[in-house]
């Protein structure tokens, strides 16, 4: 599948300038012949064109909530590359916004990595939910947006209850 990044690259522009002509947004206007080249570079590189103009709906409603969680930062390899503490500020069935974060190493790994939430709340307090980094951000402290992936029955069935759902 391609993506909008491997066309940027592929006409020298930034992801944010291909994303804004291809959904034709306002804002900066582009000359033609880079609009041109855009479209011409998607098209040669097999772009899907139908996941233009569509407005982003999550999967799951979030539920706001302040519960505090033990975190733990996995390397590829499976082992624990740092572990801490950081508060769940709202969750959904898919993923979760992590805020005060706080780990000893203060580091992400360069590489790919899985972080494990262990929330410090029943009725979840005995799972660990793990998923992908998928947002940094950054609000007086660090935190980030996970992407849950697929959790076992049980720990689906808390995550339910946890989530409001």
């Amino acid at each position: 599948m391609v993506t909008q990044i491997e066309i940027a690259r592929r006409v020298g522009l930034d992801v944010s300038s291909v994303n804004k002509i291809l959904n034709k947004r306002q804002g900066p206007v582009f000359r033609k012949d880079t609009i041109r080249k855009v479209f011409k570079a998607a098209r040669d590189l097999g772009y899907d064109f139908g996941k233009l103009k569509y407005q982003h709906r999550r999967r799951h409603l979030r539920h706001e909530v302040a519960i505090g969680a033990e975190i733990a930062i996995y390397q590829k390899d499976g082992s624990v590359y740092d572990q801490g503490v950081a508060t769940i500020r709202d969750i959904s069935l898919c993923g979760a916004r992590i805020n005060d974060l706080t780990l000893p190493r203060a580091t992400f790994p360069v590489e790919a990595f899985t972080v494990g939430l262990r929330p410090m709340q029943k009725p979840a307090d005995d799972i660990e939910l793990k998923g992908k980094v998928v947002r940094l951000h950054q609000n007086g402290s660090l935190g980030f947006g996970i992407d849950f992936m697929k959790p076992e029955p049980v720990a689906e069935r808390k995550l339910r209850r946890l989530a409001g759902v």
